[in-house]
């Protein structure tokens, strides 16, 4: 595969559209309405240290968490549009398709190697890796539909 051509060939609006996608499934993933109380649970955080973090600001405050998070977003929404260019994918529900894979075997197995030998809650394991799953469907999606 020619990386450059590929490259040459992403549409940089669906890649942005597709990082903020990953924000927005964030947000709702782990917003208290749907899975956020049960992961600040499982993961030991309380909101005294969530609003500690909050007042830190700099570096290992909630800042430089966003603009790593959002590094890591293009990043992979680039990759993405790469891969679904290389297989010819196009739609939103192939391009979803190909990231839920991708994520099902890469993200979702990393959590559960890493969590597993960390000793952390399986349930932890799962809303972690299944938000990396849904994310990357959904940001694949908005991709293919682009292609």
């Amino acid at each position: 595969m020619d990386w450059g051509q590929a490259l040459g060939d992403v549409n940089w609006w669906a890649v942005l559209a597709a990082a903020v996608s990953s924000f927005a499934v964030g947000a709702l993933w782990y917003g208290r309405a749907l899975l956020g109380k049960s992961w600040m649970r499982l993961a030991g955080v309380s909101e005294e240290s969530i609003n500690a973090r909050k007042e830190m600001g700099g570096s290992g405050g909630p800042t430089s968490s966003y603009l790593m998070t959002a590094v890591t977003a293009v990043a992979t929404a680039i990759l993405l549009a790469v891969l679904l260019i290389a297989t010819g994918t196009t739609g939103f529900f192939p391009g979803a398709l190909l990231g839920a894979v991708l994520g099902l075997v890469f993200r979702l197995g990393a959590h559960v190697i890493h969590n597993g030998f960390a000793g952390r809650p399986l349930a932890l394991t799962g809303i972690d890796g299944l938000h990396d799953v849904v994310a990357m469907a959904v940001a694949a999606g908005i991709l293919g539909a682009w292609m």
